[in-house]
């Protein structure tokens, strides 16, 4: 016997954003491999887990609100990373959208937006680089907590007189030095905001009016002089923006972006600049800035050996050592504790994300041989010679020594 009940169904929502269902219809299943054998009548299938289910969603949205919520409902499935959707028969699930087609009829259907969805099960993701929703945002908040807690300590002592306004303007063209070149609209900007604060390029001009140069190179220096300082250097959060977002642009873009960030350090280090408490914030501030980027390059590098991670990591904590000190001095506790939490987070980030390399052992291969020979000879495998490379950087690679250093598992 069949019930007269209805059943109750969820209310659809995905990410959010409700809407009404119509209707639904799902996928779910087994991936398998199937066997069918010649001359045979048996046939076998091996089991290789559950497929990823698969949701196709059709619903609508309605109402005078129609327009803005569509753009809502929009921009929810073309938002970065998966998200949750209110299945109305199987509850909540983790999706990505796939696809989301959108229909409206401006005569008949009026206030009514049809919906159609594809999603697929879907995980957060874990790639190192999306910072804010990926494995590393922990680390990246921790570092611009220490940041932004150094801007605004900076902004009290900030007067752009003094050699500040220098000290400002040359770290500024380091750094874009080390961005340089650019690979994207938004790296082109970094680089821009940068220069603009940096060492005007009088290259180009003429130095004495010409015919058809009226004016000439005095004339534009005279109105950029003018103006160019105050809406540069007016504020310290004006000098450190450009700064903060030219790093996190090294960390971006450039495969070497430890080698850049580290010449980066290297300039500010050696400068040499009068020191004042406004040029003193402004070294720290720019050096925050980069360590917290060279922390999260060095969390999703994949080392080759323990003893490459650590000397990374050893540059990581020098870094927030020399800034805590320096906090220290000025007695700004809030600076202090946010450089502590920095230097921890990314401690316990480097570490756990490398304790996993293997330990190192040293052997005799009797012999001087190539590195793919001692592979062979080490590992049964030749293909693994850049392991014997990597352990033992002094000897060349087609004259490896008797005792080595190898990795062990």
């Amino acid at each position: 016997m069949v019930d007269c009940k209805e059943p109750t169904y969820r209310s659809a929502k995905f990410k959010g954003v409700e809407f009404h269902c119509e209707s639904t219809g799902d996928e779910f299943g087994r991936r398998g491999h199937l066997y069918e054998y010649p001359l045979s009548e048996d046939v076998g299938f091996k089991d290789l887990g559950r497929k990823a289910r698969r949701f196709k969603v059709e619903g609508y949205l309605i109402g005078t609100d129609q327009i803005e919520k569509t753009k809502k409902m929009a921009d929810a499935a073309e938002s970065k990373e998966p998200g949750t959707l209110i299945h109305p028969m199987y509850g909540n699930q983790t999706v990505s959208c796939v696809t989301l087609t959108v229909t409206a009829d401006y005569k008949k259907d009026k206030k009514r937006t049809k919906l159609v969805f594809e999603f697929i099960e879907a995980n957060p993701s874990k790639a190192p680089f999306q910072v804010g929703i990926g494995s590393l945002s922990k680390l990246f908040d921790q570092g611009s907590e220490a940041v932004n807690a150094s801007i605004e300590s900076g902004e009290k002592s900030w007067t752009p007189t003094d050699g500040a306004g220098d000290a400002a303007a040359k770290t500024s063209g380091d750094l874009a030095k080390q961005v340089s070149p650019a690979k994207d609209e938004q790296s082109f900007d970094t680089i821009s905001k940068l220069q603009r604060a940096g060492p005007r390029d009088r290259g180009g001009f003429e130095s004495n009016p010409g015919p058809d140069r009226p004016g000439g190179i005095a004339a534009l220096l005279t109105a950029a002089e003018a103006t160019t300082p105050e809406v540069i250097f007016g504020s310290f959060a004006a000098v450190a923006g450009p700064i903060n977002e030219g790093t996190a642009t090294i960390r971006r873009i450039h495969v070497d972006a430890l080698v850049r960030l580290r010449a980066f350090n290297h300039d500010l280090v050696t400068s040499q600049l009068n020191p004042s408490a406004a040029i003193e914030a402004l070294i720290v501030t720019a050096r925050l800035c980069l360590v917290r980027d060279y922390a999260l390059v060095v969390a999703a590098t994949v080392y080759q050996t323990v003893h490459a991670a650590l000397e990374d990591l050893d540059f990581v904590i020098a870094c927030y050592d020399d800034e805590e000190r320096a906090a220290t001095t000025l007695c700004d506790d809030r600076l202090v504790a946010a450089i502590r939490a920095a230097r921890a987070g990314a401690v316990l980030t480097i570490l756990n994300r490398n304790i996993r390399l293997p330990g190192i052992v040293r052997m005799n291969v009797g012999g001087v041989w190539p590195s793919l020979v001692v592979a062979q000879k080490k590992y049964f495998d030749g293909k693994r010679y850049d392991q014997v490379e990597a352990y033992n950087p002094s000897m060349p690679p087609f004259f490896i020594g008797r005792e080595i250093t190898t990795p062990a598992y």
